[in-house]
């Protein structure tokens, strides 16, 4: 990366941040269009990855109009991480603090039992043949978590 910071790009999770904001917010892309001016098309292949990051000043009506930070939105980052130097999943639970919903952390049971679905939902098979189980197995993993949660 040079010393100036050229090398900086927007992240390719543009679209994705967008819709999940849209979505949280319970937006539809037509009630972005109204409060931003940029088209539900337009926002519609943003979210789809069709299109790379928009221009900073529309980029700014959308996160202004979601009640986020530009800098959310953008993700700017120096580029995509190697592949040997990102992190498991469940690194990122482990060893950052994430919020269940808007007052609560997770507690470390929590992320513990979390890490197991994600792990096992990764690990499944999901044949024809012992989808039924793994349904089972997964809900009975799920239920471990919401004892946990109480």
């Amino acid at each position: 990366m040079s010393k100036n910071g050229d090398d900086r790009t927007v992240s390719n999770n543009f679209g994705s941040t967008l819709k999940y904001w849209r979505e949280k917010r319970g937006m539809s892309l037509q009630e972005l269009f109204e409060k931003t001016g940029v088209s539900n098309g337009y926002i519609s292949r943003l979210e789809r990855g069709e299109r790379k990051a928009p221009s900073v000043p529309i980029s700014a009506k959308l996160a202004d109009a979601l009640g986020i930070p530009l800098s959310l939105l953008l993700d700017v980052s120096t580029s995509e991480t190697p592949i040997d130097e990102a992190p498991l999943v469940a690194e990122l639970i482990l060893y950052h603090d994430c919020k269940k919903d808007t007052d609560n952390l997770l507690n470390k049971e929590e992320k513990e039992s979390f890490i197991q679905i994600i792990e096992f939902i990764l690990e499944m098979s999901w044949g024809e043949d012992n989808r039924i189980k793994q349904l089972f197995d997964l809900s009975e993993l799920i239920d471990d978590f919401k004892e946990v949660s109480k």
